[in-house]
């Protein structure tokens, strides 16, 4: 079973990888408040680097911008809009 921190740095990796050929540079946020674990799933927050850095709007990507890592398997994958509103992973309502 992996860590939140081993699970951090998995996510960061999937991050990378897909977002590669993307136009904005993303990363996770480093607050405490967006990385959760919710039953069998680690849960961490995107939003382009832009963003992150400056807090300015224009810069903000719109959508769950979530990515769910197993805790046992270390499977990764993005969360649609579906599964985000579903799991609530950082408790935002």
């Amino acid at each position: 079973m992996y860590t939140i921190e081993q699970a951090e740095r998995i996510a960061a990796d999937y991050l990378r990888q897909i977002s590669a050929d993307w136009d904005n540079e993303v990363a996770l946020f480093g607050d405490d408040e967006c990385r959760a674990k919710k039953g069998d799933f680690f849960y961490f927050a995107f939003q382009s680097a832009k963003y992150i850095a400056t807090d300015d709007d224009k810069y903000f990507l719109y959508g769950p911008c979530q990515i769910a890592v197993h805790s046992v398997t270390g499977e990764c994958r993005l969360l649609s809009v579906q599964e985000s509103l579903a799991v609530d992973p950082f408790n935002a309502r």
